[in-house]
């Protein structure tokens, strides 16, 4: 790894056919060559999934690049249970802000979908239980997911 271009390091994985992932570059792959150029450099990894996840992604050694859970994955729904060990928002051509590929922010794009979901289903429900009062460590919290989802809403905005 070069740590003088930390952000221009690629290697090749393979992208599983039917994920979300293959859902968001498909325009990008070659019909034969399902591979993708992806920046990971992390020290861990993903050997093995948990039952309930799919592999969405696979580095040529066999790590898991990426994954997620088709019961809980449907943006439409508030549901987004995924995960990638690459960093697309960091996929970009070093002489300018282009993302490497056209599908870069769509996995933020597909999250802030599922924000705005739940949101609105949270806001729809009538079934708010009596008396609810949060602790103060549990009020922190949400506030700081309130936070998250104002900076995802800024970043589609962003992206847009």
């Amino acid at each position: 790894m070069d740590y003088n271009n930390y952000d221009g390091h690629r290697h090749v994985v393979n992208v599983v056919e039917n994920t979300p992932l293959h859902d968001w570059f498909e325009d990008s792959l070659e019909d034969e060559k399902m591979e993708l150029r992806v920046n990971s450099y992390h020290h861990q990894g993903v050997k093995r999934l948990a039952q309930r996840f799919v592999p969405m992604a696979l580095a040529p050694d066999g790590l898991i690049e990426g994954f997620y859970d088709p019961a809980a994955y449907n943006p439409e729904e508030g549901k987004f249970i995924m995960r990638l060990q690459f960093h697309l928002e960091r996929m970009r051509h070093q002489d300018s802000d282009e993302f490497d590929y056209p599908g870069c922010p769509a996995a933020y794009k597909e999250f802030v979908k599922a924000v705005v979901a739940y949101q609105k289903k949270l806001n729809s429900s009538t079934n708010v239980p009596k008396g609810l009062k949060l602790d103060q460590e549990m009020e922190n919290k949400r506030k700081i997911i309130v936070r998250s989802f104002s900076i995802a809403r800024d970043m589609q905005n962003y992206l847009l």
